[in-house]
């Protein structure tokens, strides 16, 4: 009995590692209000956020729609909001 509760504690702590960054991350719309691009830097919703190699190579201008999936305080994906 005590190896499978020690079994049973051990999957779910392996399975709560591996949610919470998932839980960690956030969804916001808005428009970018300046974009530097060297520095890897937007910021959304007078917000400054860096950005992730991956949203850095997004090709996206100051005045833009977007919604920007956050996680800390990196912009880990951007996509362009039709209007």
């Amino acid at each position: 009995m005590t190896k499978k509760v020690l079994v049973f504690v051990l999957a779910l702590a392996v399975a709560t590692a591996f949610s919470l960054p998932v839980l960690a991350q956030n969804v916001i719309t808005g428009k970018i209000q300046a974009l530097n691009e060297t520095a890897k830097k937007i910021t959304i919703n007078k917000t400054e956020y860096s950005l992730s190699d991956e949203a850095a190579l997004a090709n996206f201008k100051v005045g833009d729609e977007v919604e920007a999936t956050i996680e800390g305080k990196v912009v880990k994906k951007l996509v362009r909001v039709l209007q």
